[in-house]
């Protein structure tokens, strides 16, 4: 059975370098669908950006896509709440 990735989207103040914006330092942290590999996860993680209103928010913000095991990628969103 393949390993499923989760798409995770973070929202990430201009002020922080890539390799900076992580789940912990997001200004915000969305989860999205999983995918079935990685390159598919990142298709579906710029589909899901693109019909969203994420994109625009801020001129100070950018986004960030990851691809993440599920159950990382939940845990890491339950450290934000």
């Amino acid at each position: 059975m393949p390993t499923m990735l989760q798409v995770v989207i973070l929202i990430c103040s201009t002020s922080l370098s890539p390799a900076d914006c992580q789940t912990n330092t997001a200004l915000d942290v969305i989860v999205g669908p999983q995918a079935s590999n990685a390159m598919m996860c990142g298709l579906q993680g710029q589909a899901y950006v693109a019909k969203t209103a994420i994109v625009g928010r801020s001129p100070n913000e950018y986004v960030k896509i990851r691809c993440s095991p599920p159950k990382a990628a939940k845990a890491a969103q339950r450290q934000l709440l």
